[in-house]
């Protein structure tokens, strides 16, 4: 580790060249920079352009009505982001347990006459609940599943799942 450390330090890459060095995004000169929020996993980028007066203007290309302008490029990027992240996600959903489980397929549509996201569970005789938002169907849906499998035991009536199946499903809807 020392001898990668000291080779590191003594050959350098001269700002001049910063541009072909291994990882020229990460250079705090190039204008677009990828992003991911941590608590999240959100990914977005953000787009940084000096002007004339030597201050810069800061956007994100996901959301480009958001324009902050100030002296320093890393603030104008910052104050960006948080911009950003206080629009709600509208693909939270996709990184919901329900949507990324192999344990049941869940079908959902937008009903446009109830302006409502309608799911269906498959695999368990296709019950059926909505929410306003994808989350929100997913987030209902995950609740009619507890209320179902809690039913199921309790009147001692057969699950339609594998055992495997039904024990991830528990877990991802919080009986397990």
């Amino acid at each position: 580790m020392k001898m990668m450390l000291h080779l590191l330090l003594k050959n350098p890459v001269p700002n001049q060249l910063a541009h072909h060095a291994p990882f020229p995004h990460l250079h705090p000169e190039v204008p677009l920079k990828a992003r991911i929020e941590r608590k999240t996993a959100r990914p977005f980028e953000i787009i940084s352009l000096p002007q004339k007066d030597g201050s810069f203007v800061a956007s994100v290309v996901e959301a480009p009505k958001i324009l902050v302008y100030d002296r320093s490029r890393k603030v104008a990027e910052d104050k960006a982001a948080r911009e950003f992240l206080k629009i709600p996600d509208p693909h939270a959903f996709r990184r919901h347990p329900l949507a990324t489980t192999k344990a049941v397929t869940i079908d959902m549509e937008y009903d446009e006459e109830a302006a409502a996201s309608v799911t269906y569970v498959k695999e368990l005789h296709r019950m059926s609940t909505f929410g306003e938002t994808e989350s929100a169907a997913l987030d209902n849906t995950a609740e009619m599943i507890r209320g179902y499998i809690k039913s199921m035991v309790a009147n001692r009536k057969r699950i339609p799942l594998v055992a495997p199946k039904l024990t991830e499903l528990m877990r991802i809807v919080g009986l397990a």
